[in-house]
């Protein structure tokens, strides 16, 4: 090639060209698979973050490919011979393979739970009884963070058993006590416009609050049943919420919540 009457070799202007036409490849093919795995908002929060994390992984893999394609083809064309290096690089793979069977679990199993969208970052789950948030998810491990703070990581072939909380709302069932003493009428009146409000009040529901009713009468108490949809990370929120309004509508209509009490005779 000649260029300004100038002799270039193919060694220097064919490794540019496999360079640059390897990339625009790459590139090509990342625009193609983006509008394959567009991330719709119509989607779920789950199938957003499973669509995120197989997208990732696809382009890490097509990189690593089309950077050793692009490496070997260069290599060839210095007049390396590039089929010794193969053929090393297979025996080597080979050895390395039989050295870390165990990491090679690892990653088949998570590039499964990955692809078959089992579980996705910021979900609730319970994996070998262990439950949390999932913070981390690779195809080496999977770091779930508990509600008391404490972050396990798990290797991928270590998992089991695996529960998914995020997939489909969470039914909270609430349950609040009353006296014998207070009437049923008043205290259905005060719940009824308790959770008209609260239904607006709550931005964590996912549905009205139901009342269910008289749902026990126990030993000191009448025992009325709320129930409603929430998420499963903010179940415990909203339990919390619920439970504290309505404490402070029946101090203001003097509706006794029962404690436990304890009688003591003296005999003379």
């Amino acid at each position: 090639m000649e260029i300004f009457d100038m002799k270039i070799s193919e060694k220097i202007y064919l490794p540019i060209i496999i360079l640059l036409v390897g990339i625009a490849i790459y590139l090509l093919i990342s625009i193609i698979i983006n509008k394959k795995i567009r991330l719709s908002r119509k989607a779920s929060k789950h199938e957003q973050r499973s669509r995120a994390t197989v997208l990732i992984m696809i382009k890490n893999i097509i990189k690593i490919t089309f950077i050793i394609i692009i490496i070997l083809s260069i290599l060839q064309v210095l007049g390396i011979n590039t089929s010794a290096i193969v053929a090393s690089v297979g025996a080597m793979t080979v050895v390395i393979g039989l050295a870390f069977q165990d990491v090679l679990k690892d990653y088949l199993v998570g590039a499964v739970i990955i692809l078959e969208s089992q579980y996705a970052i910021g979900e609730m789950v319970s994996i070998n009884g262990f439950k949390g948030e999932v913070v981390s998810l690779t195809l080496r491990s999977t770091r779930i963070k508990a509600l008391t703070g404490e972050t396990k990581i798990i290797a991928n072939r270590n998992i089991s058993e695996v529960i998914n909380y995020s997939l489909n709302d969470v039914l909270l069932k609430v349950i609040v006590s009353v006296s014998y003493e207070d009437n049923l009428d008043k205290v259905d009146k005060v719940l009824k416009e308790l959770t008209q409000d609260l239904n607006d009040k709550i931005e964590e529901l996912k549905s009205e609050i139901t009342i269910e009713g008289v749902d026990s009468l126990s030993s000191s108490s009448v025992d009325y049943l709320l129930t409603v949809y929430t998420s499963a990370k903010n179940q415990f929120i909203v339990k919390r919420k619920i439970l504290k309004e309505v404490k402070l509508a029946f101090d203001k209509n003097n509706i006794k919540i029962p404690y436990t009490q304890i009688e003591v005779h003296n005999e003379k």
